[in-house]
């Protein structure tokens, strides 16, 4: 039974063919599921089948859950039959071979020990008391997975899990709870029996009520106690009450006032949680402060939150968050975390603990109530409004002024603290603030005003902006601008850059003086308009800047939004290609937020358009592809309208240049077919608009190039890639980065084609131009020439030279790019490749599996770097003795690659090649010799005779020929292969230290033994001695390829195709 013949029966189920149906059915299924999956969903239903099929076969009861869903949705006796065939898939085991995998790991990290004290009644099973079986946990696991499970209960399996990580430290406990929340639903235990199950089994010691004594204190980012905080007791003691219980809590608004909610939320949420936390300080061990208004402040705050808990950066903030929850899941300490401003549930609720402490959420968005015990937050009542304004001013407003003005701003907290604060810095008396108030009030409700805030708030912020105008116009200017900003803090070193920019006066001689800056920053601060942190980093609330934008007279926002403008092109960098030290790319991180808001897009200016195409490079560089594109589409998109200047409209330099992002972007997340006609589109219109050698066209063609290569045309790109170069250092001044891109890319053709020397050579003298520009190498292009230096190393057969390269500097490019960038992924299959082939085989599977896994999980099941570090994994096994799994991924990569690639693409060839390896090493020689006389034939034909890939596919086809017997074809094959490799890659070569290529020794030695078959002893005896000491000399005398040859067996020469 096969995942195939599952798809085919699904087919039959008419209803399927929806797609609205089918969006349906896994909607409900990962309800069931309970656990996040991504399939390359397609409209097409066969493709979209066999990618549902195969996501939900590789989750815990997901094929079973699909197809129940199915038929009960839509019953039919196809439906039912489906439903058949999901279970006999199943079998009477429990999980998926992944979730099994992954459980074998980490009870093999555990120990049998500590497995042991977890098993329960499980120990009475007679096959548990085998002592031969703890040698396989996946037979272990099994075992336990065949248990029944009690009717209404939870499987044996999952409560082993369960109480072995509440057995084991801290980070593989937390990775044991998660794996037991992933397969739950796909077990049939609902969310709250493991909820249940889970607080059985956590240590008493793990809660207790107060903080144990000699325990480290942990706090960061708690804010300040509010002294005159007031009120809100039942609130306090319900949020007390709650966190108790062991619930999460959200704290909401109240819905009465959807202004507030909808606008700032400006009812005192936060005001709430920090009174709860100095009221409780002694009760917690660690205290954490997480800014969640974006996914970037909840990483960066979690990864501040690892160094405090000494836990092991990840290799990106991501992986860094994973490892905090994990460890705060089964850490014994008594701990908070507030997830302040949490309002997009969807991108931040993967990151809030599920276990372990206590957690509070303060919102805007309701959705977070089914997450935690919501606490909705009203207004305040009068007597809190009154006691809140006479504490707050120092008893300067009477009870009777107070209590107007508390009705006169509706109780909300927010506008009562700002009231005050206004009333502190200004002296004001009340009836005056109240008479303004009605005045600004009647403007706020004329017509075509929006209806979206607290007129309440709106006046005060309006009021204070008037004053601000009056007494100090250039402080009212540095606010105004606000109003088109993004909600990202703003650094005053930022604004500075607006001395140089034409930007409205008085405003531009104030960001000239630091002196008069920092006053304008103090005022701000001291109206409650504005907060200042440490770093000199200025925040306006976002209400604030929507309120300043929609009472902005049209004239004033013009001249302000035209000044922000140019001040945000000022401050850019530049060409990020260019400028990559790192103080240059922490401004392209500063400026980015605000880019959109500033409608930077939409300017006048050239300039500032010129910006946004700096910013769209940058977020490709750092490895953003998606907001990349989209920002470049949004740019086309307003761009190809206009017609008034010549850059412009749709065939203008700026918009091709905006296509070309586009195509760069698709391309790079893999959508290489659908971006060819675009690119060979926008080339041809730069061609004939710009000219042969604008810089436009030639970084355009780089591109080209690429696309060439992906299409598996090797000679071409090579051609094309020599006549890109020249006419780059025609147009540049070389060596300079556009030359140095262009020079890596003809290494690559160069290494496509299987000339690795001269794509070393290539790479090298990029490296050496960034050494000697700079010896401590911080640019990212020299670490990318390094990993690419490794890789032309790996193609040399010089496996150690390699892997000191990758050991020297993978380290510093991980710091310098994340985790999903896909130099940094590419580089992790290099260096997976490259131990296996120096002989580090089990070191070499554990780098390709997981490779695999972050190739995965951020390019998707069908790109090609995927489909490649499915293929190399399938090598390591076949190498390690599992031909089965080895088989399972290269059959599963030669079906991708003729699916997106081709039948006749070399990379489709090339996995053909190492499935019939595979295949030979698991017995099967008649099909391994089909697949190869095919490879081989394509390979020539596509290729030509000599290219590295036709040798492999020749020497693969002559192991056939000898095991099959065919003794003499043996010889005469293994005889030209050997000829053409010693004129492709043979002799010494100095990266090798002076041995020859591994590859070329391999065929010497095979080829000796078709000359012992066939009755040439003495000369086989000769060659093979020869051949096996130079092999000892190129990969050192215990590899396992070494150990192989001197016991008589054939050698293998599988491929690793390079990235295009």
């Amino acid at each position: 039974m096969s995942n195939t013949a599952l798809v085919e029966v699904l087919l039959q189920v008419p209803a399927l063919a929806d797609a609205n149906v089918r969006d349906a059915v896994v909607d409900e299924t990962t309800a069931v599921l309970r656990r996040k999956f991504t399939p390359r969903r397609t409209p097409q239903p066969h493709a979209d089948l066999v990618a549902l099929v195969d996501s939900y076969g590789s989750l815990t009861g997901g094929l079973v859950a699909f197809t129940r869903i199915v038929a009960q949705r839509h019953p039919g006796a196809e439906a039912t039959r489906a439903a058949e065939l999901a279970r006999e898939l199943q079998g009477q085991l429990l999980l998926s071979d992944a979730d099994r995998h992954e459980l074998c790991r980490v009870l093999g990290e555990a120990g049998t020990q500590s497995v042991f004290g977890a098993l329960g009644d499980l120990s009475d099973l007679p096959e548990l008391r085998d002592v031969r079986i703890w040698f396989d946990w996946a037979a272990v696991v099994q075992v336990m997975e065949r248990q029944p499970t009690p009717t209404g209960g939870v499987p044996p399996l999952l409560g082993f899990v369960v109480r072995l990580a509440a057995l084991i430290r801290a980070d593989l406990g937390g990775a044991l709870r998660r794996w037991a929340a992933d397969i739950s639903g796909g077990v049939g235990v609902p969310g709250a029996a493991l909820t249940a199950l889970q607080l059985d089994s956590r240590d008493d010691e793990q809660s207790p009520t107060r903080r144990r004594a000699g325990v480290r204190v942990i706090r960061s980012r708690v804010p300040i106690r509010n002294y005159n905080f007031t009120g809100r007791e039942e609130l306090l003691e319900r949020l007390a009450t709650t966190l108790a219980s062991g619930s999460k809590a959200a704290v909401l608004p109240q819905a009465v006032l959807p202004q507030a909610v909808h606008g700032m939320g400006g009812v005192g949420k936060t005001q709430l949680v920090v009174e709860y936390i100095h009221q409780h300080l002694e009760d917690y061990d660690l205290v954490w402060w997480v800014p969640a208004d974006s996914v970037s402040g909840v990483l960066a705050s979690l990864e501040q939150l690892a160094e405090q808990l000494e836990i092991r950066p990840g290799e990106n903030w991501e992986q860094t968050a994973r490892l905090v929850l994990d460890t705060l899941a089964s850490v014994r300490l008594r701990w908070l975390l507030v997830f302040d401003n949490a309002n997009d549930l969807d991108s931040i609720g993967d990151y809030v603990p599920s276990t372990g402490g206590d957690v509070v959420v303060t919102t805007r968005n309701r959705e977070w109530a089914d997450v935690g015990t919501s606490i909705e937050v009203e207004v305040f009542k009068r007597f809190e409004s009154i006691n809140l304004l006479r504490g707050r001013t120092k008893n300067s407003i009477g009870t009777a002024d107070a209590d107007r003005l508390a009705d006169r701003l509706g109780d909300l907290p927010l506008a009562l603290e700002q009231a005050a604060a206004w009333h502190l810095a200004t002296k004001m008396p009340v009836s005056q603030y109240l008479d303004l108030l009605d005045k600004h009030r009647k403007e706020l409700l004329s017509e075509g005003k929006p209806a979206g805030y607290s007129d309440s708030v709106v006046a005060f912020v309006t009021l204070a902006t008037a004053k601000l105008r009056t007494e100090n116009p250039a402080t009212a200017q540095l606010l105004e601008l606000f109003a088109f900003l993004g909600g990202e803090p703003v650094p005053v070193s930022l604004l500075r850059y607006g001395k140089d920019a034409d930007v409205v006066q008085p405003l531009r001689s104030l960001l000239g003086d630091t002196i008069k800056i920092n006053l304008a920053v103090r005022d701000l601060s001291q109206y409650g308009l504005v907060k200042v942190d440490d770093a000199q980093r200025l925040q306006v609330h976002r209400l604030v800047q929507d309120v300043l934008r929609d009472t902005l007279d049209p004239v004033h926002a013009d001249e302000l939004r035209r000044s922000i403008q140019n001040l945000l092109a000022k401050a850019g960098p530049g060409d990020p290609d260019e400028n990559t030290e790192p103080a240059e790319v922490e401004r392209q991180r500063e400026v980015g937020p605000h880019l959109e808001r500033a409608g930077m897009i939409e300017a006048d200016r050239l300039e500032a358009k010129q910006a946004v195409l700096h910013h769209i490079r940058f977020l490709y560089n750092t490895g953003d592809y998606e907001n990349s594109r989209r920002i470049a589409k949004d740019a086309v998109e307003c761009w190809r309208e206009n017609r008034d200047d010549p850059r412009l409209g749709p065939d203008g330099e700026l918009t091709l240049q905006a296509r070309s992002h586009i195509t760069n972007a698709s391309r790079a997340l893999g959508e290489s077919a659908s971006s060819d006609e675009e690119t060979n589109q926008t080339y041809e219109l730069m061609r004939r608009y710009l000219g042969e050698e604008a810089k436009s066209t030639l970084v355009l063609g780089n591109q080209v190039g690429q696309a060439i290569r992906i299409r598996g045309e090797y000679a071409e790109s090579l051609a094309f890639a020599k006549s890109s170069l020249e006419r780059h250092r025609r147009a540049f001044n070389s060596p300079e980065p556009y030359v140095l891109r262009a020079q890596s890319n003809l290494a690559v053709a160069y290494r496509m084609v299987g000339e690795f020397a001269e794509a070393a050579k290539l790479d090298q003298a990029i490296v050496d131009y960034w050494e000697t520009k700079s010896p401590q190498v911080t640019s990212f292009s020299a670490l990318e020439a390094y990993m690419n230096i490794a890789r032309d190393y790996y193609g040399l057969g010089a496996y150690r030279a390699g892997l000191a390269v990758l050991e020297g500097w993978r380290g510093v490019l991980m710091d310098r790019r994340s985790r999903g960038h896909r130099i940094v992924v590419l580089s992790g299959r290099t260096h997976g490749i490259t131990l296996r082939k120096a002989g580090q085989l089990p070191e070499a599977l554990d780098v390709l599996s997981e490779n695999l896994d972050e190739t995965l999980n951020r390019f998707g099941l069908y790109h090609e770097y995927t489909v490649a570090a499915l293929c190399s994994k399938g090598n390591a096994l076949r190498q390690l003795g599992d031909t089965a799994g080895a088989l399972d991924d290269i059959t599963e990569a030669v079906v991708r690659y003729r699916k997106y690639f081709g039948q006749e693409h070399p990379l489709t060839l090339v996995a053909l090649v190492n499935e019939a390896i595979a295949r030979r090493a698991a017995g099967d020689v008649e099909t391994a010799g089909t697949l190869d006389e095919q490879a081989y034939g394509s390979l020539t034909q596509a290729l030509g005779p000599n290219h590295p890939y036709t040798l492999c596919a020749g020497t693969s086809l002559a192991t056939d020929h000898a095991l099959r017997g065919d003794h003499d074809e043996a010889l005469a094959l293994s005889s030209e292969m050997l000829e053409r490799s010693r004129i492709t890659s043979g002799g010494p070569h100095e990266v090798r230290g002076d041995a020859d290529h591994p590859y070329h020794l391999a065929r010497a030695i095979n080829y000796a033994h078709d000359l012992r078959a066939t009755g040439d002893t003495e000369q086989a005896e000769t060659l093979l001695v020869d051949s096996i000491a130079g092999l000892r000399q190129s990969l050192g005398e215990t590899h396992p390829e070494v150990l192989a040859a001197e016991r008589g067996e054939r050698l293998e020469g599988d491929i690793e195709a390079p990235p295009t």
